[in-house]
């Protein structure tokens, strides 16, 4: 097992101050000393993320896209290497099983822990498990799709760092939302509360091992002509991604495991609604969700003030429409509709999008969630009787993230650098290097064609539940042979 030594050399890194005001940072963070690593260090490791966009059609005619992204990893001896979403809104690392043989597995690479040497089956507290016995299995839900899971103990590959802990593989997986995405599984990065042990935490693990990371830092692009490459720095962040200084909000209740922060007042077009005047609003940053999530019972007003006329043929992220300002403890999140409106505009009753949103499957209200996704709006139609509709997803969950809980996803993680602090429970955000953020800035000029790219990913992990010593999925065949 590789064991972690780290030494450093400080340098001063210098930011451009360039003006907060365009992305709502009503504070200017101080400009930090960066600890730079050696050449011989491997750490921070930088993951290169591609952003996939899927057609989502109705009638015939693509409507949107739904969006993700992802990087690779390795797993096992020899090597065997998945594309992975890497999700602040979850806490396992799961990989498709050689023992799942439904579509949406066989669509993926999948794991065989046959053919690793480095591998050990165990139930959820470590124990092996031997091929003639039963045992442990997870089914873990999301707030789209949901697996079944089974447990190894494996050696995990992160470019030049590896070390063991304890995966997930999935056994079965939902045809939503992985069956048509290019992403083979999902990298948990979300706090310990919401792994079922601590070996299956990234960071526990990575803390065992005495390796001295502390921070990560997510870089998504929008998709713009000559945008830079998306990526994870895992170790520390890249200034370079910054055009204003890091503003921190602390992590509130981060017992529940998500990098979730209070939300003080949302804003829409400079104008406080009373959805947060009781104090209980709360937003989970999440990279593995494409829309931005919004409390049910907020969701109808909340969507309509947003919706707008489409004026033109032209891309509805370029309308003139309200902002959105969502007040955290020591900074604003500002948002135009050039981060959170849909790229087409749709026909005047055509809706795509969730019809249930985000909640979890044994609430009871589940089955009467308010603010479906294709609720209709009062706004007029525009040109052709189309409209420009916000990317939004109702959330619905209960107690203790819900009721009135919002979800930071892509229309928030293209405006801004976020840096993930999970020694000090909190969060960063800085104004993202983006191609549409210098533009803003007036950094460049220069006009560039968007790809109409959209629908709904929510990768947020809404539940699990565990059933101990079942009939082991993946058996150990006398001749050596993997069964599939």
């Amino acid at each position: 097992m590789t064991s972690f030594h780290l030494q450093t050399a400080a340098t001063l890194i210098v930011v451009a101050q360039l003006s907060n005001f365009a992305f709502g940072l009503e504070r200017k963070g101080s400009l930090r000393r960066e600890e730079v690593l050696p050449s011989s260090s491997s750490w921070p490791i930088t993951i290169p993320l591609r952003r996939e966009a899927v057609p989502v059609k109705r009638k015939g005619q693509v409507v949107s896209h739904k969006t993700s992204y992802s990087g690779q990893l390795t797993v096992g001896t020899p090597p065997q290497a998945f594309s992975m979403v890497f999700d602040t809104g979850s806490g396992h690392l799961i990989v498709p099983s050689s023992a799942c043989v439904n579509e949406t597995c066989l669509a993926h690479n999948r794991y065989d822990i046959a053919a690793s040497s480095s591998a050990r089956a165990i139930n959820v507290d470590g124990s092996d498990v031997a091929s003639d016995e039963l045992c442990d299995q997870a089914t873990i839900g999301f707030g789209t799709g949901s697996v079944v899971g089974e447990f190894v103990r494996e050696k995990v590959c992160m470019g030049p760092q590896c070390l063991e802990m304890d995966i997930v593989m999935a056994v079965e997986m939902s045809a939503k939302p992985f069956k048509s995405s290019s992403f083979d599984g999902i990298f948990g990065l979300g706090l310990g509360g919401l792994s079922m042990t601590p070996a299956f935490n990234i960071f526990n693990r990575l803390a065992s091992e005495g390796a001295p990371i502390k921070q990560f830092g997510v870089f998504l692009s929008g998709g713009d002509e000559g945008e830079s490459q998306s990526e994870i720095v895992l170790g520390g962040y890249n200034v370079q991604r910054l055009l204003t200084p890091l503003s921190w909000a602390p992590v509130t209740n981060p017992e529940l495991g998500h990098w979730q922060v209070k939300i003080k007042e949302v804003r829409i077009g400079g104008r406080t609604i009373d959805l947060c005047d009781d104090g209980s609003c709360r937003g989970i940053v999440d990279t593995g969700t494409s829309h931005l999530g919004v409390p049910g019972e907020g969701f109808d007003d909340i969507s309509s003030l947003l919706t707008t006329a489409a004026v033109t043929q032209g891309d509805c992220r370029d309308v003139e429409g309200l902002s959105v300002e969502l007040v955290l403890d020591g900074l604003t999140v500002k948002l135009s509709p050039r981060n959170y409106m849909r790229p087409l505009a749709l026909p005047e009753g055509m809706n795509v999008g969730s019809q249930k949103g985000v909640t979890v499957p044994s609430f009871a209200g589940a089955s009467q969630v308010r603010g479906a996704a294709d609720t209709k709006v009062s706004r007029s139609s525009g040109v052709d009787g189309n409209r420009c509709v916000p990317r939004l997803l109702p959330v619905n969950m209960p107690e203790p993230l819900g009721p009135k809980l919002f979800i930071l996803g892509e229309p928030v993680l293209t405006q801004y650098y976020t840096v993930y602090d999970f020694g000090a429970k909190r969060i960063g955000f800085g104004a993202s290097a983006s191609v549409s953020n210098k533009r803003a800035l007036n950094v460049i000029k220069e006009d560039a064609e968007d790809e109409h790219e959209e629908e709904i990913v929510a990768l947020m992990q809404v539940s699990f539940s565990l059933s101990l010593r079942v009939q082991r999925t993946f058996r150990e065949p006398s001749d050596g042979l993997a069964l599939l």
